[in-house]
């Protein structure tokens, strides 16, 4: 597959195995540092390899559930917490900014 700098040109869908016996859906996790698709096939009903994620199902108790919810970032390192913490900021600044006259 070639690549035109950060994005690659195309994803194969489907992979031939066992000689052209075989046509099963590829797995679709791309590589950060090469922009390469894996090629390995994706595990039945899932768009991805088990090296990729394909067996995990997840949290299974309420807790685990929990955790994972208030664990998730929602973008790089950054956490809802964070996020809000930001926003409660900006809200304070904006407020000082009509107090000053500035905007």
């Amino acid at each position: 597959m070639k690549h035109d700098g950060n994005k690659p040109v195309s994803t194969d869908r489907y992979i031939t195995l066992a000689g052209g016996k075989i046509t099963c859906p590829r797995c679709q996790a791309m590589s950060k540092r090469t922009k390469h698709q894996c090629g390995s096939p994706a595990m039945h009903g899932k768009r991805v390899c088990r090296i990729h994620g394909g067996k995990s199902t997840g949290p299974k108790s309420d807790a685990g559930r929990q955790r994972c919810a208030t664990a998730k970032t929602t973008n790089g390192w950054e956490t809802r917490a964070i996020r809000a913490e930001r926003r409660q900021k900006l809200a304070e600044l904006k407020e000082w900014g009509k107090v000053l006259g500035i905007s």
